[in-house]
């Protein structure tokens, strides 16, 4: 069984070497078409989607659905694979090095009511495309990159 936290039970045993992090991402949508962003604790200057690290031995799927679940409130019933993206090997500002894998995921079915956990998430709030905040990190980057051109696409075949 995997350790409450993996990610501190291994950084105590190899201290800041380098590591490949696997983690997952989801953009969910309301019926209005418009994503769920949170914005962490402490952090009032930037947005994220829902998502964070693999557990040991954890699909990626699997850690999305957690991690919905913990920061949302929101249980994910349907996810599809749109894009797995990595970093460059960086060092934190903890002194941590480390390489990211990120699976994005687009929510296709979910239940429930979007609650922050005020532990990670201090806020939730539904954006439209247009309305979009700048988001955190090189996959948040990436989906609004995707949102707008998905966006492009229905308009120029309307």
């Amino acid at each position: 069984m995997p350790s409450p936290d993996y990610i501190a039970d291994l950084r105590a045993l190899i201290g800041n070497a380098p590591v490949n992090l696997m983690g997952a991402a989801g953009l969910v949508f309301d019926s209005e078409g418009r994503v769920l962003l949170q914005r962490l604790v402490g952090r009032s200057d930037v947005w994220s989607l829902p998502g964070g690290l693999c557990e040991l031995a954890e699909p990626p799927e699997q850690t999305l659905r957690r991690e919905v679940r913990e920061e949302t409130g929101l249980e994910v019933l349907g996810a599809e694979l749109l894009t797995l993206h990595t970093t460059p090997l960086r060092t934190l500002g903890n002194g941590h090095q480390a390489s990211f894998y990120t699976a994005l995921y687009r929510v296709t079915e979910w239940r429930g009511t979007p609650q922050a956990d005020g532990l990670e998430v201090e806020r939730l709030e539904w954006f439209s495309v247009q309305e979009l905040p700048p988001l955190r990190g090189f996959i948040g980057q990436w989906a609004a990159a995707w949102l707008r051109a998905q966006q492009e696409a229905a308009c120029s075949s309307s």
